[in-house]
């Protein structure tokens, strides 16, 4: 019988699974963003077999997005000064913009950056204001979840000090901090119990934004619906009427993506396959939608529970697995000084 790990024991491969698990969902994504639900849903099993070409044949198999890119480098600086930090993280962001060495355009991210570019590090105001609420920086706020995940009463401090660089939309902040709750729950738990993840996810967000909350209670009901009766519920969240049967897939919007995830993930949390097929299909902003997907599956799961022919496939994988063991490095040596 194969032995039963502590969560501790476990850590550092969830740590690992987290990132991993965000990176693989954005390299099966990138090929295939912008494209309709239909086409996606039409792929099949195809969609998570194996990776493909970026149809602008710019890029490699494996190859993932600038949400990745981003991730990375956010986990490199908070790593480095062992606290998460504005200003290290826009300085490690930076060059990318002044070099053009971005993967991909991100509307929003590219919005508050060359904003800070401008003005430089120690600016103030630069980051993209109430009312745009694009997904493009959704994916690091699983960094906080990590960080956090043994100190929730700093989970929305940090979120704020994060997402702050990108976003001031109040929307955004309370996703991040859902998101940085759920992973930190992933880290600090064995199972998975629906109504002790939503609820955790729902307080963390009351207290930025009622409205994504309410939504987030809105899970188990969905849950019991087919698939596209509760994805039309899914994508048409925050807005005043319902989507048609015949949109396109679901938009670059923080609480729609991250919802369609969130159902994705809670569906079949013990399957990473399962949840990455569920947020590929959902079309649209796939690529933002399986990276979050991935992440939680691979908090829940670990690195050694994610596809090991998708984790052998991936772009970078050597480099992720390294940024993933330096973060969770950091973060116990900073705990364990914050406990002497």
């Amino acid at each position: 019988m194969k032995p039963v790990t502590t969560l501790k024991e476990q850590l550092r491969d969830r740590f690992r699974g987290c990132i991993l698990g965000a990176a693989v969902g954005s390299a099966l994504g990138f090929p295939h963003g912008g494209s309709s639900r239909i086409f996606m849903r039409a792929l099949g099993n195809e969609a998570v077999d194996a990776y493909v070409r970026h149809r602008s044949g710019y890029f490699p198999e494996g190859q993932h997005g600038a949400a990745v890119q981003l991730l990375s480098l956010a986990s490199r600086a908070i790593a480095r000064e062992g606290v998460i930090r504005e200003i290290t993280i826009v300085e490690e962001w930076i060059p990318l913009w002044r070099e053009n060495r971005m993967i991909e355009r991100l509307a929003d991210v590219d919005s508050a950056m060359s904003r800070w570019l401008r003005q430089g590090s120690q600016a103030r105001g630069c980051a993209c204001p109430p009312g745009e609420d694009g997904a493009s920086a959704l994916l690091c706020s699983i960094l906080v979840g990590l960080w956090c995940h043994d100190s929730p009463e700093e989970l929305v401090e940090n979120v704020d000090r994060l997402t702050g660089i990108t976003h001031e939309d109040t929307r955004v902040r309370a996703v991040n901090a859902a998101i940085a709750t759920i992973v930190a729950h992933c880290l600090t738990h064995h199972e998975i119990v629906l109504g002790v993840v939503l609820d955790s996810a729902a307080a963390a967000a009351s207290r930025i934004d009622g409205e994504v909350a309410e939504a987030i209670q809105q899970i188990p009901a969905l849950l019991t619906l087919n698939e596209k009766d509760a994805f039309l519920r899914l994508a048409s969240v925050g807005e005043e009427s319902e989507v048609s049967a015949d949109r396109e897939g679901v938009e670059d919007r923080s609480l729609p993506v991250f919802m369609v995830a969130l159902n994705s993930w809670l569906r079949d949390p013990a399957s990473p396959r399962s949840v990455l097929m569920s947020c590929l299909q959902s079309g649209g902003a796939v690529q933002l939608t399986a990276a979050l997907g991935g992440a939680l599956a691979g908090a829940c799961c670990g690195e050694s529970g994610l596809p090991s022919d998708l984790i052998k496939g991936l772009l970078e994988a050597d480099e992720l697995r390294l940024d993933a063991d330096q973060f969770y490095d950091r973060q116990q040596l900073e705990r364990r000084r914050r406990d002497l």
